[in-house]
């Protein structure tokens, strides 16, 4: 017999999901650029207002770097093209930490158990 998740029971594991998530990059596990991707892309998976502050910064920032090779498809990226582009890379890391802890530790506050 397959068992089927409840509404509410779905909402609370990708809230979990997005706390381990927005851990991860409080403790450094999971680098900010990339973890700010994946908590955009539960924004509305996590059943909070639109204009929620904190998932708009995640938003925010996920919109600023998306032409930008992080994660798992730097691996198909040209060592070139990588290495032309660590400067903007690093510029955005500088930029978007400022904004994504704050919101990473209201998540985990928030939503952790």
């Amino acid at each position: 017999m397959i068992e089927r998740m409840t509404h509410e029971e779905y909402v609370l594991s990708v809230r979990r999901e997005a706390v381990e998530i927005a851990a991860g990059i409080l403790s450094g596990d999971i680098p900010v650029l990339e973890g700010c991707h994946s908590l955009s892309a539960l924004r509305w998976e996590v059943e909070v207002d639109e204009r929620d502050p904190d998932f708009m910064a995640f938003a925010v920032i996920s919109s600023e770097i998306d032409a930008l090779p992080i994660g798992p498809v730097r691996a198909h990226w040209a060592p070139e093209a990588l290495a032309r582009l660590e400067s903007e890379i690093q510029s955005a890391i500088a930029w978007a930490t400022p904004q994504a802890l704050p919101a990473c530790k209201s998540v985990v506050q928030r939503f952790g158990v």
